[in-house]
């Protein structure tokens, strides 16, 4: 009984560090956002690029649009978008 137990602390052990090495898989999300100018677009990259799980940031001000690429496990769709509306600005997220 010992054994089975040592070897299976020893396969936890050993499996452990490949599982921290694994990358999470990033998302993305788009919001459609009531911007109007390059000031906006500059206030939205300056806050929301840095915030904790973002990866890519992508503001169009063509489009009225923000893409964030993000990771799941330090940050959600919601935090995202209470950031975006936190700078006053409304943010709806797009059908993928």
């Amino acid at each position: 009984m010992k054994q089975i137990i040592i070897a299976l602390i020893a396969a936890l052990l050993l499996a452990a560090p490949a599982a921290a090495l694994a990358k999470p898989k990033n998302a993305t999300v788009t919001f459609v956002v009531n911007m109007h100018c390059k000031k906006c677009v500059e206030k939205i990259t300056d806050n929301i690029a840095f915030l904790k799980g973002v990866k890519d940031l992508k503001v169009s001000l063509d489009d009225k649009t923000v893409t964030i690429t993000y990771n799941p496990a330090k940050t959600d769709e919601i935090t995202l978008q209470k950031a975006i509306e936190k700078l006053g600005y409304t943010a709806e997220k797009t059908n993928p």
